[in-house]
């Protein structure tokens, strides 16, 4: 029994340092391309700003403008209902026509929002998804209103 409560300081301290660490949505840095989707579209990404106002910049150079909204705990990876945290941003205004022609949802569908989820799955690099939405806040990545994903390496 008294292991048990040396040991329980130690847990509780490796509990607060987990749940202290930042969400890399939260960080400034960049981001290469993971996917061939996300090569084809925005190329690497860099995430800069403060808590609340974010500019993400492709590879391009084209600076999307983002909003925080919330963090929520959802069905967020595609393709798997397990639960994932993700950022909601929205999308203050539409970038257009990004890398190779291509927009983040197509010519004739704006971007309202992306959503930020850091995915670690076994025998995987950690990856940031970026799943982006037009139209109504989202809920999960099964939103009708999605419209691209994209996956980029965490460094």
């Amino acid at each position: 029994m008294k292991a048990l409560f040396l040991a329980l300081p130690l847990l509780t301290t490796a509990t607060l340092t987990l749940a202290q660490d930042a969400m890399p949505w939260e960080e400034n840095g960049t981001f290469p391309a993971y996917s061939t989707t996300a090569e084809a579209v925005t190329g690497d990404i860099t995430l800069r700003g403060g808590e609340v106002n974010k500019i993400l910049t492709t590879a391009g150079g084209a600076e999307i403008p983002l909003i925080y909204v919330e963090d929520s705990s959802s069905a967020w990876n595609l393709g798997d209902p397990e639960v994932w945290s993700g950022g909601i941003f929205a999308v203050a205004e539409d970038p257009g026509e990004l890398e190779n022609g291509n927009y983040l949802c197509g010519a004739d569908w704006e971007a309202t929002f992306v959503v930020f989820t850091p995915i670690e799955l076994p025998g995987m690099d950690p990856i940031l998804q970026m799943a982006v939405f037009g139209g109504d806040q989202p809920e999960n990545i099964d939103d009708p209103d999605l419209c691209g994903t994209y996956n980029y390496v965490i460094e």
